[in-house]
């Protein structure tokens, strides 16, 4: 992969990992704490409707194209206000740690 042109990243997202904390009945819950704001370019790849809980929503993919981080995983999500981005998979399309390129899926409520 060769590096986006400049001027790509010039979307600011904000890394967040899960953290898992329990309630006082044992349940287990799961809240997201900042890991980083970084620079990021935001591709829409595909968009479809789905029938869920018997009402229409909307499901969108992204390629989202961020500087490499070791510490970036699946479990991990981008948001940009309240765009939630779920990453499926993180991708070192060349294999020299220098971009990573993120698949990741936006659901619509």
């Amino acid at each position: 992969m060769s590096a986006p042109p400049i001027g790509a990243l010039r979307r600011r997202l904000t890394l967040e990992a899960p953290v898992r904390t329990s309630e006082e009945g044992g349940a287990a819950v799961i809240d997201w704490s900042e890991v980083a704001i970084i620079s990021a370019e935001v591709v829409a790849q595909s968009g479809r409707e789905i029938v869920r809980a018997d009402g229409l929503t909307g499901r969108l993919t992204h390629e989202i194209v961020i500087r490499y981080r070791a510490d970036a995983t699946p479990t991990m999500r981008f948001r940009d206000g309240e765009r939630v981005f779920a990453i499926h998979a993180v991708l070192d399309v060349d294999g020299r740690r220098r971009w990573l390129k993120c698949l990741c899926e936006e659901r619509l409520p």
